[in-house]
């Protein structure tokens, strides 16, 4: 009897062993899943953005960009109107590869445009800027798209801002940094601007 209960106590014992060693693995995997999805933002000036940071903080990092950048403050003497949008609203032209859309482009007293909520929930950091200046770039600069979606032949390695608003998930930080440079001192192959001149 006594040889039964030890041999009991080493049964359970061993699952309870087993057990523990997988839920701390488990643990493990999900911690280095969890790393491995966050971009390192080297840059200080772009730290102060997190997860829960909101369009008007990323309108003032923007403005403060253009600044450094030498530009003007984009936002000076305008009315500025950045919201969020609800699902893509696909009668007016935005696409499954577009985030959002810009308004009035042509008015210069406005910088106006929408971002697709559900889109910019799901991006990281890196994406939501680009998807922002991408955004401002047509509220803001009158750019359009080097080129239209069924005419691009760009790949996903050498787009600007201004190709789409939806960049891939995997986009490094640092290729943000570089196309952003290009961004705010125009030159990329392929720049288009809106034709606001009155007929």
């Amino acid at each position: 009897m006594i040889h039964y209960f030890k041999i009991g106590i080493v049964f359970f014992s061993c699952i309870f062993l087993f057990q523990c060693t997988k839920d701390s693995s488990d643990e493990t995997k999900e911690e280095f899943v969890e790393q491995e999805d966050k971009v390192i933002i080297s840059d200080p000036f772009y730290a102060v953005l997190n997860e829960n940071s909101s369009l008007e903080e990323y309108w003032e990092l923007f403005v403060k960009d253009a600044i450094r950048s030498g530009k003007p403050d984009p936002g000076e003497g305008r009315n500025v109107s950045i919201f969020f949008g609800v699902e893509p609203d696909f009668a007016s032209g935005v696409t499954a590869d577009h985030a959002g859309r810009a308004f009035n482009i042509c008015d210069e007293g406005t910088v106006s445009f929408e971002i697709i909520k559900s889109y910019w929930e799901d991006y990281s950091i890196v994406q939501r800027l680009y998807t922002f200046y991408h955004e401002s770039g047509h509220a803001r600069y009158k750019y359009r798209h080097p080129c239209e979606s069924n005419e691009c032949t760009n790949t996903p390695d050498d787009t600007p801002v201004m190709w789409l608003s939806v960049p891939p998930a995997n986009t490094p930080f640092e290729k943000f940094l570089a196309d952003k440079e290009n961004f705010f001192k125009r030159r990329w192959d392929g720049i288009r601007y809106f034709n606001c001149e009155v007929n």
